[in-house]
């Protein structure tokens, strides 16, 4: 008997499917039945595990064989959460990888409001955890010789997950205790059509495509679309296969979820008057009675039309329902029409306008799946006039019409109509493709070649030249756990002073390892750059290194830079993170691409200028000396900027250098009033925003180390001044905790005298205005306390016309967080009613109106973050007749970026490159 069992677990956005083969056996892969609840007392063994998580309602007594308390999982999760509205946690596969929120803290259900204290909450990592606990404790029921934990595991993940969501995918499967490898979805899905074909098939599959055949595999899941370009051509030895991976597209946040959402929002105007809408609980509702009307009406023998019911709530479950009739013909048109629409290989996905979206995930804003299929075909196989062959996976192809509409657009790019491979039961062929995929690392049947679908690119300073350069320091198709030497060059790395390390991908360009390139923009995407510095504190300096590039399993880049030379030996490492540029936060600098984006000139400062900076500093905090006058105190900062120049000249590098010379003297700031007082001003500037920059983070924690200690020269108003500013510049840099010890220090002195808070003694909350600001600056505050601050400041408007405070009511209501999660934004009727009472105001009096009115009223397309159509109809009207700026009434009429202008924070900004090619 084998020791072991391959086991391959399709984590779905809609369904989980567990595989599993015995290695020893020559069987095919099995599938595992999942044990759930299936209705309120029933389990039952079926092969789909819904990916849902239920919470019962107080009083509902549910059986817990799988101790999955307080949550239910499965079909009968999935039933009761179309009748419950805001107690069900759907897609928390999509949210995994959503950058916009954070992805560890417990933020679903989303849209639940914080009204329900009862209600449980948990993040996408612990959603994803939970099933994958779910099935190892069922499993291990049923194989008590083979506990999950001990077995050979394959995760799938889809082709296009970046980074990120891989290692929290990772992350979810050590939680439940699991060590697991991952798989691309597009692979598995072919792995399981290559079992089932055989080799014969695959040479006949040669043979009808002319010699070698492209295929096309296109996984549509609940969630993401997934493409890649598969080739399959005769071995050299006879009757050999080649199998190799050509491409994989980008990531798609669009599938059969869009497909329900769209159908909701055609039921939805049928059921409710516009412009109002159904809230965000039972809008979640009708989207999943919608999915399950599309599942009857695309499926086979579908009725004429489906009844979809939006159940009411509590004692009015019935007597408040709400329902409309969806013909099959209606699904058909938006599924087929909207979705599947003839494209050229000449079209490109469409960019502009609003996504259809609902529960704040970033879907695709073009739906047109044909639109994408032939964007990324087009790119990969140049010259090719089709694929030969799909292979189609995802419970959407269910449906006869859909694949055969995806195969008549692809027919008409000219060439003959490609043939769809048979795919017997799409929902259960990626674990099933996992496991074969397992067979095949031991050399069980073919495996798919190809390595890395991209190519890595390390930024090299520009010089001189200034033309932006790199050199490749992966290729495309590499291996994993290969490393790669860049061979007959040399670099100059920089150490002693943090730097900046920008990394770009390609998917087009085949270069070897050392070839240096220019980064075009149609062809390469730039990743977050990574700072580091290399022996911290050491001189400034650089060094003559070689490189070599490694690509792990899970995606990580890990860079090798190798001193060379007389000093050889010493190792420098780095390792980014692959994912996917975000074109909210990616822009174009001077050297490269930056995280951020700053619109102030960046001085060049270093050697004998930067120096001459840190001695001043060092001699006003370092060891007491007895000749600093104290005029040269009270004058440090002027004394800085002669030698920097004016202080918005400095860069983020010259900042972070002068606090690390500023912190260690930092109990320097007790000897004068003074000197406490420059201290604050100048740690607040240079930590500003408290985020971004190499060993932040730490910088952050021991500045605010200091917060209890307030200001020692207490009677010193501008003291107190520099202190309230200080934290509100480095508020991003500061956790939540932090930020809610802040929120109670100063909250006495903001609220309404009737609310009887007591002021601590001690304490001079001067400047109000300052305060105020730094209050309202605090993003990652709890929504509840942000809601109470905004109702402090609203009370004051009606006797104060200070303008800064409706910017810092428009600040605790924007509808888009300038560096919080997406989660700590305050309800959208909070925001309405503050809205209501902006909109009484005259703004020819109070400039800061508009702005404060197109925070609060943007729109994000997150049902749960808007505001009304009726409000933003009337913030849009009163933004034009007060002449307000062109993209602010644009950001209330439709889902639009943040213009990196409009964000109080930046980072990462004015870094120098760190290496650069001596030859």
């Amino acid at each position: 008997m084998s020791a072991r069992r391959i086991v391959g677990i399709d984590l779905g956005t809609t369904h989980t499917v567990v595989a599993w083969a015995d290695p020893a056996s020559a069987a095919a892969p099995e599938v595992f039945p999942v044990p759930q609840l299936v209705s309120a007392g029933e389990v039952e063994a079926q092969p789909l595990f819904p990916s849902f998580l239920y919470a019962p309602i107080s009083g509902e007594v549910l059986p817990d064989p799988f101790g999955d308390a307080p949550w239910v999982l499965g079909v009968h999760a999935r039933r009761r959460g179309g009748e419950v509205a805001g107690r069900l946690v759907a897609s928390s596969k999509s949210w995994l990888a959503h950058a916009g929120v954070d992805r560890t803290a417990p933020i679903l259900p989303w849209g639940a409001g914080e009204d329900d204290e009862a209600l449980p909450r948990l993040s996408p990592v612990d959603a994803a955890s939970r099933l994958l606990l779910h099935i190892k404790r069922a499993w291990n029921e049923a194989f008590l010789a083979y506990p999950l934990e001990k077995q050979d595991v394959v995760l799938t993940v889809p082709a296009s997950f970046d980074e990120d969501a891989r290692e929290l995918t990772v992350e979810a499967a050590r939680r439940a205790g699991l060590e697991v490898r991952l798989l691309e979805e597009p692979q598995a899905a072919f792995y399981d059509y290559m079992a089932r074909a055989g080799k014969d098939e695959l040479a006949a599959l040669c043979q009808r495509s002319g010699g070698e055949a492209l295929v096309l595999v296109c996984d549509v899941g609940g969630g993401t679309t997934d493409l890649s370009l598969i080739r399959v051509r005769p071995g050299e030895q006879r009757g050999a296969i080649e199998v190799e991976r050509v491409a994989v597209g980008k990531h798609l946040l669009l599938g059969g979820d869009n497909m329900d959402l769209a159908l909701a929002h055609l039921c939805e105007s049928r059921l409710v008057e516009s412009p109002d809408r159904l809230p965000p609980a039972r809008f979640g509702q009708l989207v999943l009675a919608c999915r399950a009307a599309k599942e009857r009406l695309l499926g086979g023998d579908p009725p004429e039309d489906v009844a979809v019911t939006v159940l009411g709530k509590g004692a009015r479950l019935i007597g408040s329902a709400l329902s409309t009739r969806l013909a099959r013909e209606e699904a058909e048109r938006v599924v087929l029409d909207g979705f599947l629409p003839p494209a050229s290989l000449a079209d490109r996905p469409r960019r502009g306008g609003s996504a259809l979206v609902a529960f704040g995930l970033p879907y695709e804003r073009d739906v047109a799946i044909t639109r994408h299929v032939a964007h990324f075909f087009a790119r990969h196989a140049p010259g090719a006039p089709a694929p030969h062959a799909l292979l189609l996976n995802g419970g959407v192809f269910r449906a006869k019409r859909i694949p055969e509409r995806l195969a008549d657009a692809i027919g008409a790019w000219g060439a003959s109509r490609p043939e769809i491979l048979p795919h017997a039961d799409p929902d259960l062929a990626v674990a099933r493709g996992a496991v074969v995929y397992g067979l095949s690392l031991l050399g069980r049947g073919v495996r798919i070649g190809g390595g890395s679908a991209r190519g890595y690119y390390l930024g090299l300073s520009a010089g001189a030249s200034g033309q932006r350069q790199a050199v490749c320091v992966v290729p495309r198709g590499a291996r994993e756990g290969i490393r790669y030497d860049v061979p007959g060059r040399t670099f100059s790395l920089t150490v002693g002073r943090p730097a900046r390390f920008p990394m770009y991908t390609s998917d087009e360009a085949l270069d070897l390892p050392g070839a240096v390139v220019t980064p075009d923009l149609e062809r390469f995407s730039a990743l977050p750059p990574v700072s580091s510095a290399f022996e911290p504190g050491a001189r400034p300096g650089e060094v003559t290194v070689s490189l070599a590039g490694e690509l792990s399993a899970i995606g990580t880049l890990e860079l090798a830079c190798v001193e060379t030379g007389a000093d050889a030996g010493r190792r420098f490492r780095l390792t980014w993170d692959l994912r996917e540029t975000s074109p909210d936060t990616a822009v174009e600098t001077e050297g490269g691409v930056s995280s951020g984006k700053s619109t102030r000139p960046s001085a060049p400062v270093g050697g004998k200028r930067l120096e001459d900076a840190r001695e001043a500093i060092a001699r006003i905090y370092g060891k007491g000396r007895a000749d600093v006058t104290p005029r040269e105190v009270k004058d440090l900062v002027r004394e800085l900027e002669r030698i920097l120049g004016e202080r918005p000249t400095w860069t983020a590098e010259t900042n972070r250098a002068l606090f690390d010379v500023l912190w260690p003297g930092h109990k320097g700031r007790r000897r004068s009033a003074d000197h406490e007082r420059v201290f604050w001003q100048l740690a607040g500037y240079t930590l500003r925003p408290g985020f971004g920059h190499v060993l932040d983070e730490e910088r952050a924690a021991n500045l605010f180390s200091l917060f209890h200690e307030r200001v020692v020269f207490a009677q010193e108003a501008r003291t107190w001044q520099h202190f309230w500013i200080a934290w509100r510049r480095i508020a991003g840099g500061l956790e939540e905790a932090a930020q809610v010890a802040i929120r109670d220090l100063v909250d006495p002195f903001l609220a309404p005298s009737e609310k009887r808070l007591k002021k601590p003694k001690g304490i001079r909350a001067e400047p109000d205005a300052d305060v105020v600001d730094l209050a309202s600056s605090l993003e990652r505050a709890p929504p509840g306390r942000r809601t109470e601050l905004g109702g402090y400041l609203l009370e004051r408007t009606w006797t104060e016309r200070d303008p800064r405070i409706w910017a810092a009511i428009g600040r605790i209501g924007a509808r888009v967080p300038a560096y919080a999660s997406a989660h700590h934004v305050i309800p959208p009727n909070v925001a309405e009613r503050w809205l209501d009472h902006l909109l009484r105001e005259k703004w020819a009096e109070m400039p800061t109106a508009p702005r404060a009115a197109m925070e609060m009223a943007r729109l994000t397309g997150d049902r749960a973050r808007d505001v009304s159509e009726r409000v933003r109809r009337d913030v849009e009207r009163r933004l034009v007749a007060a002449g307000a700026r062109e993209e602010w009434v644009q950001a209330v009429r439709e889902v639009v970026a943040v213009e990196e202008a409009d964000r109080a924070a930046f980072y990462g900004e004015g870094l120098p490159v760190g290496i650069r090619l001596v030859s």
